[in-house]
């Protein structure tokens, strides 16, 4: 794995950073993200604050960290550098929202305006907008070593854990029907708080070790609520009513989620957890593989393919029954670096088999032409469709962080917190 440095670092450089070189708005910062899913075509002006944090975080990272950044020209870096500096005064002036029962705006005009948006017809529709916000304002402290940068991140934080504690609990795009609980939930507070818990850290905060202990309870809180000890599977969506046990929401697995969840977990619990984490990324690795055309389904079902039980109606059940057969980038570029991160910690090579096997399919399934990034949808056969899967947009997020992070893994990106309490 360590010989593919090079390989990772030219495909970052040559087909994924020129496309979004384009897409960033000078005029009024942050990044333009509303394109078809060959990125030919920008549909919209709108920006997704879920997606301005997520650049954030990228940039930041990769302007923090040498490894990711060699063979880039000073000109180009410092290029990114404003429009890093620019998306960062995008968010903090215009997405955080005054209202004590609201957090991030969701959805921006182009000139950071909040605009309505979701089921709740609302400005605030997404704890995961608040968390993606953190994060980047987390990663651009680190790059600025801000103090007041990662103190205005830890307000956010705490301001999104007191609006949930008040029971207003968002998830747009994956509103939750009533009476159900989401392993996405705490999955994103491990990672949130762990990304927030290690720019407290370095940048001594002495609220660093209570974040700290945040991502390591929402870590255990996967384990033991949504972790099937029996089947080594991580259950999605888990019912207060067992009756709806066998119902479509209760039955689906998300294998690219699981995978994808087992190394925030790694992250926020250590290496001393490796054993039982591995075991689930392993038994989701088998699920959700596509035996016939290979690469990862997107949703199936606890006993393999197609997603089985009754149907409530939500919009959630519905997104799972019409999209379960669809090749999706994230879950494969999660799972790509899962496997990597997974054999440095273990030396298992059955991490190493899938590793060759998914950057084999990855890499000539989902490019498209040469500096133009991915086609990120496709179908099971993997034919490029236009179609919105979550947000209406092309995200730049997994697709950049998996590539930081295979290029910093010689730095060994899990080591960069301290787990002691």
């Amino acid at each position: 794995m360590n010989n593919d440095f090079q390989w990772f670092k030219d495909h970052l450089q040559s087909q994924v950073l020129p496309f979004w070189e384009t897409a960033f708005d000078d005029a009024y910062g942050g990044v333009f993200t509303c394109y078809t899913n060959d990125g030919k075509q920008r549909v919209s002006e709108d920006k997704f604050t879920w997606s301005q944090g997520r650049m954030l975080w990228c940039l930041s990272f990769l302007l923090g960290h040498a490894q990711c950044s060699e063979g880039i020209d000073d000109a180009t870096l410092l290029q990114y550098r404003k429009r890093c500096d620019a998306l960062f005064h995008l968010l903090n002036e215009k997405a955080l929202l005054p209202g004590e029962d609201e957090v991030c705006a969701f959805l921006l005009d182009r000139k950071g305006n909040p605009k309505k948006t979701g089921s709740h017809d609302s400005l605030y529709t997404s704890m995961y907008a608040d968390c993606f916000v953190i994060m980047g304002f987390a990663r651009y402290a680190l790059l600025v070593e801000s103090q007041d940068i990662a103190r205005t991140a830890l307000g956010i934080y705490t301001k999104m854990q007191q609006v949930m504690a008040r029971g207003i609990i968002r998830t747009e795009p994956y509103p939750l029907p009533p009476g159900t609980s989401a392993q996405s939930i705490s999955m994103i507070i491990c990672n949130t708080a762990h990304e927030l818990a290690l720019a407290l850290q370095q940048l001594g905060i002495p609220e660093a070790s209570r974040v700290r202990m945040d991502a390591q309870s929402a870590a255990h809180s996967v384990l033991q609520v949504f972790a099937d000890n029996q089947t080594m599977q991580i259950r999605e969506v888990v019912y207060q009513d067992t009756h709806k046990n066998m119902d479509l929401l209760a039955r689906h697995r998300n294998p690219g989620h699981a995978i994808e969840c087992m190394w925030f977990c790694l992250d926020a619990l250590g290496d001393e957890y490796r054993e039982v984490l591995s075991a689930f990324v392993l038994s989701s690795l088998e699920l959700g593989w596509d035996k016939e055309w290979g690469g990862l389904f997107r949703y199936v079902d606890t006993d393999g393919g197609e997603p089985k039980g009754e149907c409530d109606g939500s919009a959630f059940s519905q997104l799972v029954a019409s999209t379960w057969e669809l090749k999706l980038w994230w879950p494969h570029v999660e799972a790509l670096y899962a496997c990597s991160r997974f054999y440095q910690a273990t030396k298992d090579e059955r991490f190493f088999v899938w590793y060759e096997r998914l950057k084999q399919y990855t890499y000539t399934t989902f490019p498209s032409d040469k500096g133009e990034e991915w086609i990120q949808i496709r179908t099971r056969i993997g034919i490029p469709l236009e179609r919105v899967v979550a947000l209406p947009v092309k995200d730049p997020y997994h697709i950049l962080r998996m590539h930081l992070l295979m290029l910093n893994m010689k730095t060994d990106y899990s080591k960069e917190i301290d787990h002691e309490v």
